[in-house]
């Protein structure tokens, strides 16, 4: 039924989407990303339907995706269910590993164990995937440095070509949300300056604050969303962004579907105006290694944005938090830990 509705969505949306993107007014990447979710419960022939209409749809249009991703759960996934997704033009994986410690994976209530990634991993090889993605988690109770090197070696002995490592944010509803309790935020800032040196030197590149990868397999799906390009986004809860404004739709599954059934999709509508189209575009590019164009802002928005924002970022520029460089401002990689901070005092105030 959900999926069903998501074929139903796109059907309704393609046509005004498709004139977005062939506007010319952005600087395009065509890719398709499921995910958000957990995608791999559903089997590849449930998925296929879908896949084939988005990519003969999109290829009808001239918009032949590059880069089709399908996120997978450890354990979900085997050589024959990869070969599946390879034979319907998925070209990219994203596994959720987070760890590869049974006493972590239990603590975070994850399905898997150490091995079943690690095996996962193997058969996406075994079945051809030469794009693969793995997500680290750190900054999480009872997680030593010893512990996260040993991760992270155990990581690059893999050789993904894409590895996201994001720190633990507490849900109120998950058991150390419950408790409270988090590692001093020294300890996690000890644990992420080693994941930039240990992955530096094994050949990734830090392109964003949580990204690394080898030498041009940056995720290109992702990548849109801080260079601000228009994506749709199908299912409950999806977010879209068309260039303009930004929408989501409702996260509840029953009505969700009796909006896309009635033709009139439950949603929730953000107009941005002209002080939060310039906040994210400074949030979004500073997030990237190599920041915010000045040159940029002074096109779309006037020689005295660029002034003003000179003025807001200079202290940070004299304590070293921000690095100018000809025409880019950026976050130097040793304070990328605290980008959030550094980016707060560089947007405007609310009014």
């Amino acid at each position: 039924m959900i999926l069903a509705s998501i074929q139903r969505e796109w059907e309704r949306e393609q046509n005004s989407w498709i004139t977005i993107w062939r506007s010319g007014q952005f600087p395009l990447r065509h890719t398709i990303y499921l995910g958000g979710g957990t995608p791999s419960v559903c089997s590849v022939r449930q998925l296929h339907p879908l896949l084939d209409m988005l990519t003969t749809d999109m290829k009808k249009a001239e918009m032949e995706p590059s880069e089709v991703t399908v996120e997978v759960n450890p354990g979900d996934i085997t050589t024959d269910y990869c070969t599946a997704l390879l034979d319907s033009g998925v070209n990219r994986l994203s596994i959720g590993i987070q760890s590869f410690d049974d006493d972590h994976l239990k603590a975070m209530r994850r399905r898997h164990m150490g091995h079943t990634a690690i095996r996962s991993f193997q058969d996406a090889r075994m079945a051809g995937f030469r794009n693969i993605s793995i997500d680290l988690l750190f900054g999480f109770p009872g997680l030593s440095i010893s512990k996260w090197e040993e991760t992270l070696y155990q990581t690059i002995n893999l050789g993904p070509e894409h590895i996201s490592a994001y720190q633990l944010s507490l849900e109120p509803s998950s058991p150390w949300g419950r408790k409270g309790i988090l590692p001093p935020q020294e300890e996690c800032a000890r644990q992420y300056a080693l994941l930039q040196a240990i992955l530096q030197k094994a050949g990734y590149i830090q392109y964003e604050v949580s990204s690394f990868s080898l030498p041009g397999r940056e995720s290109q799906h992702n990548s849109g969303y801080w260079l601000r390009i228009p994506y749709l986004g199908l299912g409950p809860a999806a977010h879209s962004f068309d260039g303009r404004n930004r929408y989501a739709n409702v996260a509840h599954l029953e009505r969700y579907i009796e909006g896309i059934r009635n033709d009139k999709p439950v949603r929730t509508y953000d107009r941005l105006k002209a002080r939060d189209v310039h906040n994210e575009y400074i949030m979004l590019q500073l997030r990237t290694v190599q920041g915010l164009s000045l040159s940029r802002i002074e096109e779309h928005e006037g020689p005295l944005a660029v002034e003003h924002l000179l003025k807001r970022t200079a202290p940070l520029l004299e304590r070293g938090l921000l690095i100018k460089k000809n025409d880019r401002i950026y976050i130097p990689a040793d304070h990328l830990f605290i980008s959030d901070n550094i980016i707060r005092d560089c947007l405007l105030p609310p009014q």
